[in-house]
């Protein structure tokens, strides 16, 4: 069934809006697209600083639209975190959420149930050695983030049908525009002004995809300061490509392309290390950064692979009376994806004011039934108290007979306790946790990797420090994390690796922070650079999962004496009576 839906996209200067129809998750018709620009002080990387002043500069553009028409934004925010997850192969939505909701810690380690919101889309099924698997993009949002755009739609007065993330709605139009062979392995980029979005896809599947915080404005805020030049004066330049290559040496050109460049290969080196079957056979360019004049030329030379851009849009159909040309089309990706295949950042208040209604009345009923029996419930109550009186005197009579048993056993309970507590004293002193040393050092037999050892080892109660050797990054990654997972290893982390007598930092997720200058001779010639032995130290802490130190304590057993007791039973004979 056909749906009309407002396609909104609020970006730092722009905001984009796309009134289209959606036939299929493959298929929408724009209706027509319209821009204006993002009032000044209103935005902050995606939270809505200024509701009314963003309400108010796209009220004027969905006049006539609002009352026909759901709203679906999509959000560009470095706040929102993505990672993707490879799952045993499950079936049904429920069956992925409830996996996801149970590991979102493990993902997202910063998040919690009540500050974000989780959400997810199904990038690939693939079979391995051990069995079928899922892989998917999980996203996570804060909530007081996607809070501000139910309050645009609120002063809009919009219903909210959907949010996505800039990441999701690209990669959704994206799958309409491949080919349908899978050994075919394609580098999409989406250059804009802040952030550059990189996708490596299979055929229609997207197999890895990353973001870097370098875009348009990077190379533009380089030449600024390379040419000494005015931002406008350096936009000028490079939309032409004959006055740059005029005026900008190569040097300077790959100067102020550097960061963006560099940026991109890492994440197109980490693809290969992980797929070195799958050769980039060709890279497409779109977005905002993609007018920057010579950047097709400089992708090709790095990247060794023939640059093209999209010509049409599959799935795509314009009507004539929204005027939109094809190059027009290629800012309004975001807002045509979204409509597609929204990801489902939604805060759960997308019900209708009649569904909403008919609820409350549903209420009033329940309220009113309720209440008769509350009544029947207080008549009935003072019969029962009179039984329950009785039952009460039965009770507490027979406690009377069982009281001295009970504290002849409470009292042989505490000297035991104390008993057991001085020979657990005198144990705890004997135990060490370097017991778990040899254990340590059978599950490493089988979890190093193959061409890494143990140069030196240090072990005091069960604190332990290792000196390692590894043949790439990749294989300290994997060492790291192997050790980390063991489940009575605790406080793992890795300061330094050692590597030709240089010292680079390590992240405790394992990922490597690099001088600019180690970036930069990575980049020039990675294959080398990544081939040399790592020498690094990892400390952690083993604990034994089945000791417990300290001492037993005794429960309290609170009891009434033969007397107090005796005295309640003839208390209650008396209320009865009365």
């Amino acid at each position: 069934m056909d749906q009309r839906l407002l396609s909104i996209y609020i970006g730092a200067e722009v905001i984009r809006i796309v009134d289209a129809t959606r036939k299929s998750a493959t298929s929408i018709t724009v209706n027509s697209v319209d821009e204006v620009s993002t009032p000044a002080g209103c935005f902050d990387d995606g939270y809505i600083t200024d509701v009314l002043e963003i309400a108010s500069a796209i009220r004027g553009k969905i006049i006539g639209k609002a009352g026909k028409a759901k709203a679906v934004f999509t959000i560009s925010s470095k706040k929102i975190a993505s990672k993707e997850v490879v799952l045993p192969y499950v079936n049904g939505k429920k069956k992925i959420d409830s996996v996801l909701t149970a590991n979102a810690s493990e993902y997202f380690p910063m998040s919690t149930t009540g500050d974000f919101i989780f959400a997810y889309n199904v990038m690939e099924t693939f079979q391995d050695d051990d069995g079928k698997k899922l892989r998917i993009n999980a996203v996570a949002a804060p909530k007081d983030l996607v809070e501000g755009y139910y309050e645009i739609a609120d002063e809009l007065k919009l219903s909210v049908y959907d949010v996505d993330y800039v990441g999701n709605s690209v990669q959704q139009l994206l799958k309409l525009q491949m080919s349908n062979n899978e050994n075919e392995t394609n580098l999409v980029l989406q250059i804009e002004k802040d952030a550059t979005f990189v996708n490596i896809m299979a055929g229609k599947d997207i197999i890895l995809q990353r973001s870097v915080p370098y875009g348009k404005n990077a190379v533009i805020n380089s030449i600024m300061e390379i040419k000494k030049l005015t931002e406008k004066e350096a936009i000028e330049l490079l939309r032409d490509k004959d006055r740059m290559q005029r005026s900008v040496s190569d040097d300077e050109y790959s100067e102020a392309v550097r960061y963006l460049i560099s940026s991109i290969g890492r994440i197109v080196e980490y693809h290969r290390s992980r797929n070195p079957e799958r050769i980039i056979d060709g890279i497409k360019v779109f977005g905002e950064g993609a007018s920057i004049a010579g950047i097709d030329e400089v992708l090709r030379q790095e990247l060794g692979a023939e640059v093209t851009r999209f010509s049409t849009l599959n799935g795509i159909k314009v009507s004539q009376k929204s005027y939109l040309s094809a190059d027009q089309a290629l800012r309004f990706l975001a807002c045509f994806g979204a409509v597609l295949s929204p990801i489902g950042l939604k805060l759960g208040k997308e019900k209708s004011s009649e569904a909403s209604s008919a609820l409350v009345d549903k209420l009033l009923i329940v309220v009113v039934i309720l209440a008769f029996i509350v009544m029947a419930g207080i008549c009935a109550s003072y019969q029962i108290k009179f039984a329950l009186k009785q039952s009460d005197v039965d009770f507490k009579k027979q406690k009377i007979a069982e009281m001295e048993i009970a504290e002849q056993v409470a009292s042989e309970y505490e000297e035991t306790i104390k008993a057991y507590n001085i020979v657990k004293m005198f144990a705890d002193t004997t135990h060490n946790d370097n017991v778990m040393l040899y254990k340590f050092f059978k599950d490493m037999e089988s979890n190093i990797p193959t061409g890494s050892y143990i140069d030196k080892l240090s072990a005091t109660d069960g604190e332990v420090t290792l000196e390692i050797t590894n043949q790439s990054k990749e294989a300290v990654a994997d060492t790291y994390v192997r050790i980390k997972n063991l489940p009575y290893v605790y406080d793992c982390k890795i300061d330094t690796i050692e590597e030709d007598f240089k010292t680079l930092k390590i992240t405790q997720e394992g990922e490597i922070v690099w001088e600019e200058e180690e970036e930069l001779r990575m980049a020039s010639d990675p294959l080398n650079y990544s081939m040399k032995d790592d020498t690094w130290e990892i400390s952690f802490r083993l604990k034994d999962p089945n000791f417990e130190s300290g001492v037993v304590e005794t429960e309290v057993i609170a009891s009434d004496s033969a007397d107090d007791a005796s005295a309640n039973a003839d208390a209650a004979v008396e209320e009865v009576t009365e």
